[in-house]
């Protein structure tokens, strides 16, 4: 994570698009990964925020927006980028709403949705580095 977010590196805003939607991608992982194992220790959370149905409609709402306006920023770096990240937009998008009208099995859809989440993850990190490519080749080139 301290690499996305690398002082150093700090670009404009296109930049934090991507930076902000890796992390919230990340969250989103790793909330999926970690509540059926939490399940398995403590039953009781799933009863809590956590488990519920909105909960996961909200990230979904929020990751979608974030990422759209991210790649748009990036100029749209070809398939390398759109292809992974719309990808992993559209499988978090579906199991969030399949599990919440109850057509999904909760343990599918956490699947569904870890995968897409790595794949939106590495739409992000392609669309940074595309876009960081560019920029040292625009300062590389001399002014005439």
């Amino acid at each position: 994570m301290a690499a996305v977010l690398d002082p150093v590196r700090r670009g404009g805003k296109k930049e934090r698009f991507d930076q902000a939607a890796i992390c919230l991608s990340v969250a989103c992982l790793l909330h999926c990964l970690a509540v059926p194992l939490l399940l398995v220790v403590a039953p009781w959370l799933s009863m809590g925020l956590l488990g519920e149905e909105w909960f996961h409609l909200t990230l979904v709402v929020a990751i979608i927006p974030l990422s759209l306006l991210a790649f748009r920023a990036g100029g749209g770096a070809g398939r390398k980028v759109l292809g992974p990240g719309l990808a992993g937009l559209g499988m978090i998008t579906l199991a969030a709403v399949f599990e919440a009208f109850h057509l999904m099995d909760h343990a599918v859809a956490a699947a569904l949705t870890s995968l897409g989440g790595i794949l939106l993850i590495l739409g992000h990190w392609r669309n940074l580095r595309a876009r960081g490519c560019r920029v040292r080749r625009d300062e590389a080139a001399p002014l005439v």
